[in-house]
């Protein structure tokens, strides 16, 4: 493949503008997913362009409800297109594409999660030494209303609370409850049955009850 994904990919969802090369291609758009995906691994950039097109919507908002930072989330969407060029060879066509797709996708806002916790630890440790961490205080409570900053503390908790899930837990969870799909679509986009769908779903929901419960209780008493 000649050129680059960061190349097909850059600027892509800061600008909604796609830089197809100018030459005479076959036109993949009646392809579905999962041949397009086939065409991809077999060196087809129209089939990633075209993919890249069709999901850079989806990919860019589901980066940006698990950060909640659209800075963050078009880093993510770009990063994650990136990844699956790279990673093509590893999709397999029993399951659905843009699973595979999302599955990265929130692997990575996951990683930018994981970051951006070890980032603000490292700030607070330093902070403590001196007057910086006093306006950090002023700034993190510098919010219009109460209720803005109790709807800023459930997303933060909830984007933390889902590294606690498997990878597999996490993708049925943000197709559930992210992307809206019925159980039926997310057992065909995964590749597995409605049964096990539900199992995943069950556990990962457990999960964040269990690391949720105190915000439940305090709702409760508001």
């Amino acid at each position: 493949m000649g050129e680059s994904p960061e190349a097909l990919v850059n600027l892509l969802v800061r600008e909604r503008v796609l830089a197809v090369k100018k030459k005479d291609v076959m036109d993949v758009t009646p392809l579905s997913d999962s041949e397009l995906a086939l065409a991809l691994k077999g060196g087809d950039e129209g089939a990633f362009e075209e993919l890249v097109r069709r999901h850079q919507g989806r990919v860019y908002a589901v980066a940006y409800r698990l950060t909640g930072n659209r800075e963050d989330a078009l880093d993510i969407a770009q990063e994650s297109f990136v990844k699956a060029y790279r990673k093509i060879h590893a999709w397999q066509p029993h399951g659905g594409f843009l699973a595979w797709l999302l599955r990265l996708t929130t692997n990575q806002a996951i990683d930018t999660l994981r970051r951006r916790k070890r980032q603000r630890h490292d700030r607070l440790a330093d902070d403590r030494h001196g007057e910086e961490g006093d306006r950090y205080v002023v700034v993190s409570t510098a919010v219009d209303s109460a209720r803005e900053v109790w709807a800023h503390e459930i997303g933060e908790r909830v984007r933390a609370a889902l590294t606690v899930l498997s990878k597999t837990q996490r993708t049925v969870f943000v197709l559930r409850h992210y992307e809206g799909l019925q159980l039926s679509e997310i057992a065909d986009e995964i590749g597995c049955t409605v049964g096990s769908v539900k199992v995943h779903l069950f556990r990962a929901l457990k999960k964040l009850q269990k690391q949720l419960g105190d915000l439940h209780e305090v709702q409760s008493e508001r």
